[in-house]
């Protein structure tokens, strides 16, 4: 189950938004649709608001893969160790992770590493947090 999140992440023309717990891929100029009908920034809207707002501008969007999701945890991971009391909720404060989850976030940030969009200082600092948790 994917933790809930919210950002937005610009990835050549492409804007990567996580909303709740969904995340979905849309062009700038959709993105800015959606703002423009909501009157709200995009990754400020529930998933039931984003999606209904995606309907009625015939919006369908594209399913991010793994390595966008892995990308979107790890700026949300970064802001989450820059500022640990802005977890989403007191529950992700306390919870430790599984070691299940440690070793898949281990190996999403192994592939980061290996893609080059972490660098070995990155990957040593988040391997560390995990590894600490």
């Amino acid at each position: 189950m994917r933790r809930r999140m919210r950002r937005r992440l610009v990835i050549g023309g492409a804007v990567l938004l996580a909303v709740g717990t969904s995340a979905t891929k849309m062009s700038q100029s959709e993105v800015q649709q959606v703002e423009q009908h909501t009157g709200m920034k995009a990754e400020d809207l529930s998933e039931e608001q984003l999606d209904a707002a995606m309907n009625e501008l015939g919006i369908e969007g594209q399913e991010p893969t793994d390595q966008e999701i892995a990308m979107l945890e790890a700026e949300e991971d970064k802001d989450t160790a820059a500022n640990p009391h802005a977890a989403t909720t007191p529950a992700a404060q306390q919870a430790p992770a599984s070691q299940a989850d440690v070793i898949t976030q281990l190996e999403r940030l192994g592939t980061l590493k290996a893609q080059g969009l972490l660098t070995e200082e990155e990957f040593a600092a988040q391997k560390a947090k995990l590894l600490a948790s």
